[in-house]
């Protein structure tokens, strides 16, 4: 019999020890959803969960994006609790804030460990200690384990390059240890530590790790092996956030929450029989091949914010390169579905898919006006390291061209750091604000329009002078130039991390999958 665990209850520790973890500030609102947030930092309460039943140590956290705190409020409540180890967490358009930050603590308390996780420097790991001195240690790839030994060593004052997972710093040189191997029963884990945060309105619940797919705009950081937890155990954690903090929403952060349709179902079924399905609104990401009308027709009774699904492009010949086995049949039936049975759904697309054309984007933007999704959303291509687009961008291939390796460039609404063969800079933000406006006009939907363009207005003047800058014949990113150019470090790095990246997936799937071909044999 599984044994669950149980929301913690706090008590004092025995050990010195102080850890921190930050979620630092934004340097600037530019995609208020994610700089502005309604919800906690997943990843930091599922760090600060395991490290406090794995070391002996007192742990803070401090999200500053949740907490509306600037630089210098973040660093005056770093400095009350007077850490031992500060550990940040950053994507790749947030690492300069981090290392901002980090240069503040280390300015204030010169004794502290630094410590970088996140999707960034697990892509880039040895450029991101060389770029950034002020990171001491980064942690690359799932880091509930690694962080923990991490944090027993330095208490111990023991040799840290023993751990797996780590990049740090070693006579002078960045040494990278072997790399940590991903934790396959997540049932096996503690709860992530809500109760170290302030209550948020909304909550994200990861559920289930890695994605199988292949798509080459992402990373897929948490690997191609699909890990679930056991139903009960989602459950237990929905109850102890539902009925501790109330929330207005709860939110189901898994690449593709539905992609076993009976898990899913019954979760759903036990979120109905315990009558939360009425108290909260609830939202996930998922995929067309991975819905059906009973799944819809479940979804239906809940109150329902919106179901994402990730479309991509409305593009056959652009589909059927990309490898996600969908077509626009498949899309245009399950966006039918989910409007059946009351189900309000997020478009998810991309502008600027490999050797996108004017005319591919045209059928993106026709599909999407049929679709009407309540909650259309249009990205531009954005180079993340790590991923099969930014090692074609560093090569130069895929109609395209890096432009940019100044990582606060990388924002998916607004581009930057990539040039389209076959699109100005300018005009692929010009169709992109040609999509959200027809959306709304062709469907009639005025008054959705005046919403959206008054949440969004500070992006909309931001993608407006990019496309000024453009037809001026001046630089579209907001950066200057000089801190744009990409060094032959970087691309060669860059082009590098996608293949290094690639055979670790392919190592950790294997080992998942011979894990559950022992597991049925026993």
């Amino acid at each position: 019999m599984q044994t669950m665990p149980v929301p913690p209850t706090p008590s004092p520790p025995n050990g010195s020890q102080r850890v921190l973890l930050n979620n630092p500030p934004a340097t600037k609102s530019n995609e208020p959803d994610y700089d502005v947030p309604a919800f906690g930092c997943t990843a930091l309460v599922h760090l600060a969960g395991y490290l406090r039943r794995a070391a002996d140590c007192e742990i803070a956290l401090v999200d500053s994006k949740l907490e509306r705190l600037d630089f210098k409020r973040t660093l005056e409540r770093i400095e009350e609790f007077r850490p031992d180890v500060v550990g940040f967490t950053a994507h790749t358009c947030e690492i300069k804030s981090a290392a901002r930050m980090a240069k503040l603590v280390r300015g204030r308390l010169p004794g502290v460990v630094t410590v970088i996780g996140g999707v960034h420097v697990t892509a880039l790991p040895r450029e991101t200690l060389v770029e950034f001195p002020e990171f001491d240690v980064a942690v690359c790839g799932e880091g509930e384990v690694t962080f923990a030994e991490l944090c027993r060593a330095l208490d111990a004052g023991t040799e840290i390059t023993g751990i797996d997972g780590l990049a740090c710093r070693e006579s002078g040189r960045i040494r990278l240890t072997n790399p940590r191997e991903r934790i396959l029963d997540l049932d096996a884990l503690p709860f992530p530590a809500w109760d170290l945060l302030p209550r948020a309105s909304l909550y994200v619940l990861q559920t289930i790790r890695g994605c199988a797919f292949a798509c080459k705009f992402c990373m897929n950081s948490n690997g191609k092996a699909v890990r679930a937890r056991s139903v009960e155990n989602v459950i237990a954690e929905l109850e102890w956030i539902i009925t501790a903090w109330e929330p207005a929403g709860i939110g189901f952060g898994d690449e593709i929450f539905t992609v076993d349709l009976d898990r899913t179902k019954a979760i759903l079924r036990a979120v109905i029989d315990r009558g939360f399905h009425e108290r909260v609104e609830w939202s996930c990401l998922t995929h067309v091949r991975f819905v059906d009308e009973e799944l819809f027709a479940l979804m239906g009774k809940l109150k329902v914010g919106y179901v994402g699904l990730g479309i991509e492009t409305g593009d056959e010949a652009v589909l059927k390169k990309m490898g996600k086995g969908t077509t626009v049949d498949m899309i245009v039936k399950a966006r039918n579905l989910a409007r059946k049975h009351g189900v309000p759904v997020m478009s998810l697309m991309i502008f600027g898919h490999p050797n996108e054309t004017a005319g591919s984007i045209w059928n993106t933007i026709k599909l999407a006006v049929k679709l009407n999704a309540e909650a259309p959303v249009f990205n531009i291509m954005t180079p993340y390291p790590g991923t099969e687009v930014a090692m074609l961008a560093a090569r130069g291939e895929g109609g395209y061209r890096l432009v940019s390796t100044d990582w606060s460039d990388y924002q998916k609404q607004f581009g930057g750091p990539l040039e389209f063969a076959n699109l100005r800079g300018w005009s692929i933000s010009l169709l992109q604000l040609f999509a959200y406006t027809s959306v709304f006009l062709w469907n009639l939907r005025f008054l959705d329009l005046a919403r959206f363009m008054w949440r969004y207005r500070a992006e909309g003047l931001a993608v407006a002078a990019k496309m000024v800058r453009g037809l001026l014949g001046g630089n579209v990113s907001a950066s200057p130039a000089s801190a744009r150019e990409p060094s032959e470090t970087h691309t060669r790095a860059i082009a590098e991390s996608f293949d290094v990246w690639q055979k670790w997936q392919v190592s950790e799937l294997g080992r998942a999958r011979r894990s559950g071909r022992r597991q049925q044999s026993a």
